[in-house]
């Protein structure tokens, strides 16, 4: 059982450090958002998926070592919470699973903050692009009906873009 518990945190652990560093790189998609680098929010983009491909790796390898403590300790995987891990672990392991639950509260809730300001930063990007969008294909095209009441030759009728992308 010492093993599982072991390789839990070390999981847990890592975990933590690929969210730290998807963090750093939310608050860099904020500078790039607020900057106007589209280049630079790619880029962050890119790594930030690498990451969150690793997470959902760790991720399956922790549901596997949680699903064998639960079955080693008699308790419903559901149940099977960080804070009732620190009950189940015992005096060994609950110290330093307090410590990787107070690590992940925090770190989680500046996630939660980054990441809904960045998509408040994307949606008025997205609105000022559209509004560019629709002021240029308004400016290209005539008017519906030539003055005496005919649709003008080579105006279809049809906009760039009809809706919000």
């Amino acid at each position: 059982m010492k093993e599982k518990w072991e390789k839990l945190i070390e999981l847990l652990n890592e975990m933590i450090e690929l969210y730290s560093t998807i963090l750093v790189l939310s608050k860099d998609k904020r500078e790039a958002l607020i900057e106007v680098k589209p280049q630079k929010l790619e880029a962050v983009t890119q790594q930030e998926e690498l990451l969150i491909v690793k997470v959902g790796k760790l991720e399956a390898s922790r549901g596997k070592i949680m699903r064998e403590i639960a079955e080693a300790c008699g308790v419903e995987l559901e149940e099977l919470t960080l804070s009732g891990m620190v009950e189940l672990a015992g005096p060994n392991y609950s110290e330093r699973l307090t410590k990787v639950a107070d690590d992940f509260d925090r770190i989680m809730g500046e996630l939660v903050v980054v990441n809904r300001l960045n998509a408040e930063l994307i949606e008025q990007a997205l609105g000022f692009i559209n509004f560019n969008i629709n002021v240029l294909a308004q400016s290209t095209t005539a008017s519906t009906y030539a003055p005496q009441g005919q649709v003008p030759k080579g105006n279809d009728g049809r906009k760039l873009i009809d809706r919000r992308i």
